[in-house]
């Protein structure tokens, strides 16, 4: 799967790619910890909170 987010957004746009696995190798990738949420807000990590895992 791809995508040129060039073709898709204007300059004002934000995306955000949020997957189970990286989706490249030449870019650095955070993984999120098993149940954690992260809330971001213009770029910024506003919140962060762990679910419970049944």
């Amino acid at each position: 799967m791809s995508i040129d987010f060039s073709r898709e957004t204007t300059p004002e746009d934000r995306v955000a790619v949020i997957a189970t696995q990286p989706l490249t190798d030449n870019e650095e990738w955070t993984p999120f910890a098993k149940g954690e949420l992260m809330l971001f807000e213009k770029g910024l990590l506003k919140r962060r909170a762990m679910t419970r895992i049944g």
